[in-house]
């Protein structure tokens, strides 16, 4: 068999000038591709191809290029971070809430008049001690009849006793026993009517005869120990159960601080309660409410009193004492939020992209926690990014 063999690139440029030289292929490779234009249909098309996927096969291969850090503006401008500690943002109002024995409302039972007011703003007064006195005409009018029905019950006790030994003997008819046992139920009935009336507004059987011994009158007292706060009553003035307290007591409480707070609560990071009149009690946390309020993305949090004293109902300030981790910057330094959240720190004359722990942002401030404490951001983390 014939092996055809292409022309040389030599004998293929007659005609285009003698000038033009080409070395001819290697024998290997005029021997690989030598069986592609064996018999008539020689294939002159595929060595075109075939050169040209060696040639692509031969180039080394090209490495993605590896992100810089990006280059600050001229316009950058650089701060250091400070001390979270150097901020007031860890501040939060609070109030003290009443613990279930740490506040009293003094109000009459029944509807009464003041006779004497005991107290003033701003006393201090023990538990069980007199705040004032009122006469509650319904009161003496109950103590009254409970003496009544009292003295009925036992006459008619006495009568049916006598009635039944008389029964014994055949000398008293059944009609007229059983016509005193139902006065004597009605008596019994009628006690315990006016019974009731004087527990409502306190009174026992005992005070209900003392009540009717002397002028009526009856002292409302305090059932806590503590400093009374209010006092709204007149001599004279008529009040009626469902109005404002005459008095108002606020005794010394263990109750919990409330305090609404816009800042990460991290465990275990010291607090205090701050009131108006600067005293200082120390605080540990005692729970946080998972709910966030959409607003402002505030939550509630409660705190116990460690040491020292806390009277209901004072509103004041809780203070937290940063981590000695958390650092403060602008608040345009921070870019993103929550995961996302990272500055821009000057690393020679480059800005690099450092992922922080975003604790709280509010107005012109923030505070992050992973940064050197020597460490300058970017100002604004947008002039980097422009």
């Amino acid at each position: 068999m014939n092996t055809f063999e292409p022309p040389l690139p030599a004998q293929r440029g007659e005609g285009r000038g003698e000038g033009r030289r080409h070395s001819a292929p290697h024998p290997a490779l005029r021997a690989d591709l030598s069986p592609l234009f064996a018999g008539r249909g020689c294939h002159l098309l595929v060595l075109p191809l075939l050169l040209a996927a060696c040639a692509e096969a031969t180039k080394p291969a090209v490495e993605a290029p590896t992100p810089a850090p990006s280059s600050p503006s001229s316009t950058t401008r650089w701060v250091k971070v400070r001390l979270a500690s150097d901020l007031g943002l860890l501040d939060a109002p609070a109030r003290v809430l009443p613990a279930p024995q740490g506040a009293a409302a003094l109000s009459p039972p029944l509807k009464a008049r003041v006779v004497r007011v005991r107290v003033r703003h701003g006393q201090l007064v023990a538990a069980g001690e007199p705040l004032l006195d009122v006469l509650m005409p319904e009161a003496v009018q109950a103590a009254g009849a409970l003496s009544a029905a009292n003295l009925k019950v036992e006459a008619w006790a006495r009568r049916e006793a006598q009635l039944q030994a008389l029964k014994a003997e055949g000398l008293a008819r059944a009609t007229e026993l059983a016509e005193v046992e139902a006065l004597l139920a009605g008596a019994r009935a009628d006690a315990q009517f006016a019974r009731a009336t004087l527990r409502a507004a306190g009174i026992g059987d005992k005070q209900a005869d003392a009540l009717l011994q002397s002028d009526g009158t009856v002292s409302l007292r305090s059932p806590i120990a503590g400093v009374v706060t209010d006092v709204d009553a007149r001599l004279g003035e008529v009040r009626e159960p469902t109005g404002k307290p005459l008095v108002e007591v606020a005794g010394e409480s263990e109750g919990l601080v409330e305090a609404r707070m816009l800042t990460e609560i991290v465990s275990g990071v010291p607090a205090q309660f701050i009131a108006p009149d600067g005293i200082v009690v120390p605080l540990t946390l005692v729970s946080l409410s998972p709910r966030v309020e959409t607003r402002d993305g505030a939550r509630l949090a409660w705190f116990k009193a460690t040491s020292g004293t806390l009277f209901t109902g004072t509103a004041g300030r809780v203070r937290l004492f940063p981590l000695e981790s958390w650092r403060a910057v602008p608040a345009q330094a921070v870019g993103g939020d929550g995961a996302g959240a990272h500055v821009f720190v000057r690393v020679g004359e480059k800005a690099v992209s450092t992922p922080v722990k975003l604790v709280e942002r509010s107005g012109a401030e923030a505070i992050v926690e992973g940064l050197a404490v020597d460490a300058e951001v970017a100002a604004d983390a947008a002039e980097v990014t422009r």
